[in-house]
């Protein structure tokens, strides 16, 4: 590019989020909206309102899910051919 800056980065200097990650990010925040709405917390289940369940749900899936995102990423990134040539000596 003619001013210097990697073509990845967008204008304000942030690389463009992953279609995955876009939609990860936006599932985790509605299922956090939908777990804090009033009706949540009367509704019981068991010996627990709803929203225990929900946000227990929320501390366990989350991070599991985010690290099986990254390791998919990761495994992927490694297998990628190299744009580099290798140097053979």
């Amino acid at each position: 590019m003619p001013d210097g800056r990697p073509e990845t980065a967008s204008r304000r200097g942030f690389r463009p989020l992953a279609r995955g990650d876009r939609v990860y990010l936006i599932v985790v925040i509605a299922f956090a909206v939908l777990a804090f709405l009033p009706w949540s917390r009367e509704l019981q289940l068991g010996p627990m309102a709803l929203l225990g369940w929900l946000m227990a749900a929320l501390m366990v899936l989350s991070p599991v899910i985010a690290l099986t995102r990254l390791r998919a990423q990761r495994r992927s990134r490694d297998n990628a051919p190299s744009a580099e040539p290798e140097n053979r000596r």
